[in-house]
């Protein structure tokens, strides 16, 4: 999204605080899937053994285009970024749990960004799955912590990640955890900790939730809190909500299309009340949200329009048209671009297409409800999202993708990005290409990489 947030602030911090082990290839899970996996097709990245690269500055604001031409770097080619590998991984991972043990805040905050660290840059799913639990107790404990705020946001963000390694079939750990984070939503005293809970909430809901009825608690308690005349909270806190429930209405949209409807209608005026609201931020959360449900209705619908269409639409364009002189040069090209891309579905029935480049390649992410999800886990995995993608059966579940590399194609440095053939992305993806198969270069070829 525009702008930095606390979350890409602490794992900026937490990928760039040493340099961590992490060996190569890691075991790869048996792909079950997941109970509310995407039933949509999505393309697939590349993968360097050279492992995640640190994440700049620069490469953070790269992460943060909303617009179908902007695109996610989010692993560097240079080499003076890539962090080393090695074998010692689990002795570091295992001195920074015992630390969390210490009475200064500060050794527990280090232990914390080093715990980070090694959940982003590494799937854990197999490699630590014997002591899951204990390792999810002992960040419940951190977050719960009114000693430090910083504690509580890593050990927060360190529980999205654990939910991201091990959470596919853990509903009874995420029943569990749901009543803290959202305690922690409702009376913690800091914005940017409220925040981060939200968004693990969000994360923790998605993966291990029982169905979509689960999604739609938390959404009705994100409208509850946030989404009323009465509501007074940050931006930061205020956007989180927007986006969480966003995230969470692609569970909805895909188990029940017209409770979805029915949930939007509900805070379609909150909604409206994001666009008109200073902050960019909040504007371009706000208004995702539209692009994602009109996409929705539009393919089961066709020529949908929301009974304020034409509201929208001059309030989207207005913003679109607002001089730079109100929120400065970079911030409004970032607003006029994802105004563009949400009228385009709105007003014009158009897929958005973002493109992620690794190592050089790019893979697009053409719907709105890939590119709303891929924002949500990037949020929690930082430069870490390459090496999950790759490794992680719950994001190719999630993403329906797979990595196509056979023992020929390591050895040649090779590999394919590969979609579902069934998928409904890849049907009309088949029929572009006996178009302009000549001027289309399509994320379906065979990419070149390196390993070390």
């Amino acid at each position: 999204m525009v702008g930095s947030t606390n979350t890409n602030e602490l794992l900026r911090a937490a990928l760039n605080s040493g340099r961590t082990p992490s060996t190569g290839a890691g075991g790869k899970a048996s792909t079950a899937a997941s109970k509310r996996g995407s039933k949509q097709g999505t393309p697939r990245k590349m993968r360097s053994h050279t492992e995640s690269a640190n994440v700049s500055d620069d490469e953070f604001d790269d992460l943060e285009s909303n617009a179908s031409d902007d695109t996610w770097v989010v692993m560097g080619e240079d080499d003076s970024k890539v962090i080393e590998t090695g074998d010692n991984w689990q002795d570091i991972f295992d001195e920074a749990m015992d630390a969390l043990g210490e009475k200064r805040a500060a050794t527990r905050e280090k232990a914390l960004a080093t715990i980070v660290r090694i959940m982003s840059l590494r799937y854990l799913g197999e490699e630590l799955s014997g002591s899951r639990i204990t390792l999810l107790e002992t960040l419940k404990k951190s977050a719960k912590s009114h000693k430090s705020d910083k504690e509580s946001m890593l050990a927060l963000l360190a529980i999205g990640q654990w939910f991201i390694n091990f959470g596919m079939e853990e509903s009874d750990e995420y029943a569990a955890t749901e009543t803290m984070l959202k305690t922690i939503v409702t009376d913690h005293k800091t914005g940017s900790v409220r925040a981060i809970a939200l968004n693990v909430l969000g994360i923790a809901n998605f993966i291990s939730g029982v169905d979509f009825n689960d999604a739609v608690d938390v959404m009705r308690f994100i409208s509850e809190k946030f989404f009323t005349s009465s509501t007074s909270a940050p931006i930061s806190l205020l956007r989180q909500a927007f986006e969480t429930y966003g995230f969470l209405l692609t569970v909805v949209i895909d188990g029940n299309l017209r409770l979805a409807e029915h949930a939007f209608d509900k805070v379609f005026k909150a909604h409206l009340d994001g666009l008109a609201a200073d902050s960019v931020d909040l504007r371009v959360a706000s208004a995702q949200n539209f692009a994602l449900m009109h996409e929705a209705l539009n393919k089961s619908t066709q020529d949908f329009e929301f009974d304020r269409q034409e509201e929208l639409v001059a309030t989207l364009q207005a913003i679109r048209q607002e001089s730079a002189k109100r929120h400065g040069k970079r911030d409004t090209q970032a607003q006029r671009s994802a105004m563009r891309d949400v009228l385009k579905t709105i007003d014009g029935g158009e897929a958005p297409e973002m493109r992620l480049v690794l190592g050089g390649r790019s893979v697009s992410f053409d719907c709105w409800a890939r590119i709303v999800r891929l924002h949500s886990f990037r949020a929690c995995l930082g430069g870490g999202l390459p090496r999950h993608f790759v490794d992680n059966p719950l994001l190719q579940d999630v993403f329906e993708v797979e990595f196509d590399m056979s023992s020929d194609a390591f050895s040649r440095n090779e590999g394919r990005v590969v979609i579902n053939p069934s998928s409904e992305i890849a049907k009309m993806r088949t029929k572009e290409m006996r178009k302009q198969r000549v001027a289309q270069n399509t994320y379906l070829q065979q990419l070149d990489y390196d390993y070390e």
